[in-house]
């Protein structure tokens, strides 16, 4: 959906250019780094297979928006088949993501609420979660592969939009997928994180602190629920903005101006944040130890 910098003064593009470069470079860097250290701590831990899922989700998408960065400042490159190919599956690398996180809130609110029913899950059993998740992605953003065409205005630019989806398609198709992969998700990780800590609270009043074993049980999952509400709400912060103008703009009430490029590098922020959060719970929480 990317068009040219019409209307936007030299500064405001120098000043985005460097974000964006910054952020892609970054983004590249931390997940890379993040794809390895999963490599590294082969193990059956669950939480690294999710862990390193996001991290692919993360490193695609920021691959994928060089080809977004340079249709705004010059024309689109490749032609049909990378404006398909790329909408579709920058689409399914946000979908993927938020479904990530909710399945890694499912995950860490049966082991806590209920430890004794929650049973572990193996490498195989994660690793088919993960192909079935991206699956249903793909399916799910696969009407991007019709809606998204190029096209050459009369100025010679070359484009690559979803116009030929037509308004009421591109209303029906992002209204339904801003419901079921954003607010119903947002939903479930809110109760999830709400649910965590409340029980874990509870927990700390039921058993005394002389009990190694309790402290133990609570602190560890008490670690993971920090880094997954991080994620969560970096996550939140960085995506609301681009659904919600991106909403906007398809119902006709706001214009392609500032306020939506502002949202899309704040999507791409998001792929530098995760890594960057990863760190530090990895670091002060000891979170590389679920790692293995």
């Amino acid at each position: 959906m990317a068009a040219k910098n019409e209307g936007i003064s030299l500064p405001l593009v120098i000043f985005g250019s460097c974000l964006y470069f910054f952020a892609y470079a970054f983004s590249i860097t931390g997940n890379c780094f993040v794809l390895s250290v999963c490599y590294k701590r082969r193990g059956s831990s669950s939480l690294r297979w999710y862990i390193a899922n996001l991290a692919i989700a993360d490193l695609t998408f920021a691959l994928l928006s060089i080809l977004d960065y340079i249709s705004s400042l010059w024309t689109w490159v490749g032609g049909q088949v990378t404006c398909k190919i790329q909408s579709f599956w920058i689409e399914a690398c946000y979908t993927t993501s938020i479904m990530t996180l909710v399945l890694i809130s499912f995950q860490r609110i049966k082991a806590v609420l209920h430890p004794f029913n929650a049973r572990l899950s193996n490498a195989e059993a994660v690793k088919k979660k993960v192909v079935a998740l991206w699956l249903g992605s793909l399916v799910v953003c696969s009407p991007l592969l019709y809606a998204y065409q190029v096209e050459t205005h009369f100025n010679g630019q070359i484009i690559c939009t979803n116009r030929p989806f037509g308004d009421l398609g591109r209303q029906i198709y992002y209204s339904i997928h801003a419901v079921c992969f954003f607010i119903v998700p947002l939903m479930y990780l809110i109760y999830a994180q709400t649910a965590i800590s409340l029980a874990l609270r509870s927990s700390r009043r039921v058993f005394p602190s002389q009990n190694t074993f309790a402290t133990s049980y609570v602190n560890r999952h008490r670690k993971v629920a920090k880094t997954l509400a991080a994620l969560t709400v970096a996550f939140i912060i960085c995506w609301s903005p681009f659904i919600i103008v991106r909403t906007l703009i398809y119902f006709h009430m706001l214009g392609e101006g500032h306020v939506w490029r502002a949202s899309q590098l704040l999507v791409m922020l998001n792929t530098v944040l995760d890594p960057i959060l990863y760190g530090i719970y990895g670091e002060n929480l000891n979170f590389r130890q679920y790692l293995r």
